[in-house]
């Protein structure tokens, strides 16, 4: 009997500890439940729905278009659509939002665009965006058919034109083209220019693109020849008179760069200089001819020679001071002086001058001769000439008499 009290109270008292382990469980349980520091985060929203577009750009017609209306947040896919309908071939992706296609007639006009995404419920916004289709650009061509040549050290420069085209123009050189030493195609201008530095023919391609994309190409040669020497082109000098300034440019064709101009042999006449440009100047003191050879040379030494002669003397001056008179129906031979100058000399009737007594001429040699047949007189304006270029005038008194 005692032995069963005993597993009873024992029985009891497990029970009790059980019981009391069930309700700290319990009671664990609940304080977890009311932790909300364990709690998972929930899941985020969707963003808010927008057109991102604020302007679109213009197109032009016949060139392909294409721009992204920007749809962004709310939860894809999208759905969009647009009111009225864009300009003919023109089409919206409905779920991404780009506008593409190729124009084909001037236009513009506000369009307002829907945009709907998967939200439950969905999200919807608008917008307005207006379009506009430029007129069909002018079609780009290059009129320029050829390039000219150019020489060795000479500045080159040619414009390569064009017609049509809209917008700012970009001009190139096609691969495996090559354009002459030291020459160069303005990507801005379309210019060639350049000091070519070898002879030689360069075969090249010239590209033009305008700003809407459209686009032309020609070929070109251009051929580069050999420098051309410089070439004295005066043959001869005028005379010069003691005491008077005497001034001549020497001329030259040809060479390259600037002439460079020297005496390589003989004298000028004393007090005469000779200029690196050419320029023979100063007031000859002493009469007499002068032989001298000048050399020119350009930047590429190359040069040619020349000789020349300068013939000094004294002033050309005419010594008649009056003409003795002839009779009418008479012969009349009388004769004109001179002094000074270069022999021989050259008579005549200065322009504009009245003319001799009707019946009486006057030969290049100065002589007034014929017969007079009215009586009276005339005050023609005498010119002599000699042979250096120089001449004076002077008028004199022709009377005839009975």
């Amino acid at each position: 009997m005692r032995i069963f009290a005993l597993t009873r109270n024992t029985e009891t008292a497990l029970a009790n500890q059980w019981t009391l382990a069930l309700i700290l469980l319990l009671a664990v349980g609940v304080a977890a439940c009311g932790d909300v520091s364990n709690a998972p985060t929930p899941a985020p929203g969707p963003g808010a729905l927008t057109i991102t577009a604020t302007a679109l750009p213009h197109g032009t017609a016949n060139l392909p278009y294409a721009e992204t209306v920007g749809p962004s947040g709310g939860i894809s896919p999208y759905s969009l659509s647009v009111t009225p309908a864009l300009p003919a071939n023109l089409s919206l992706n409905q779920t991404t939002g780009i506008i593409t296609g190729t124009p084909v007639a001037q236009s513009s006009g506000t369009y307002t665009f829907t945009l709907q995404d998967a939200s439950v419920p969905p999200q919807s916004v608008q917008k307005a965006l207006a379009l506009t289709i430029n007129q069909a650009a002018a079609i780009l061509s290059i009129t320029t058919p050829s390039l000219p040549s150019g020489n060795v050290g000479r500045a080159y420069s040619q414009t390569v034109q064009v017609a049509g085209g809209a917008g700012a123009l970009t001009w190139s050189i096609l691969p495996g083209g090559v354009l002459p030493q030291n020459v160069n195609l303005n990507p801005s201008t379309g210019v060639i220019s350049g000091t070519p530095t070898a002879p030689g023919t360069s075969t090249f391609t010239v590209r033009v693109t305008d700003t809407t994309g459209q686009a032309d190409q020609q070929a070109y040669s251009i051929l580069i020849n050999p420098a051309t020497p410089p070439n004295i082109t005066t043959i001869l000098l005028p005379g010069g008179t003691v005491g008077q300034a005497y001034n001549e440019t020497l001329q030259a064709t040809g060479g390259t760069g600037t002439l460079a101009w020297s005496r390589s042999a003989g004298s000028l006449p004393v007090n005469l200089t000779l200029s690196s440009s050419g320029v023979i100047s100063g007031t000859p003191t002493n009469t007499g001819t002068a032989t001298f050879t000048v050399r020119v040379t350009d930047a590429l030494s190359q040069s040619d020679t020349q000789q020349f002669s300068i013939s000094v003397t004294t002033a050309l001056t005419i010594t008649t001071t009056s003409i003795a008179s002839c009779r009418v129906n008479r012969n009349c031979n009388r004769s004109l002086a001179e002094s000074g100058g270069t022999t021989p000399y050259t008579w005549s009737l200065n322009a504009g001058s009245e003319g001799l007594p009707a019946g009486l001429s006057l030969s290049q040699d100065g002589v007034i001769s014929g017969t007079a047949t009215v009586i009276g007189s005339t005050s023609p304006t005498f010119r002599v000439q000699d042979s250096a270029g120089r001449s004076v005038t002077k008028q004199l008194t022709v009377t005839i008499t009975s």
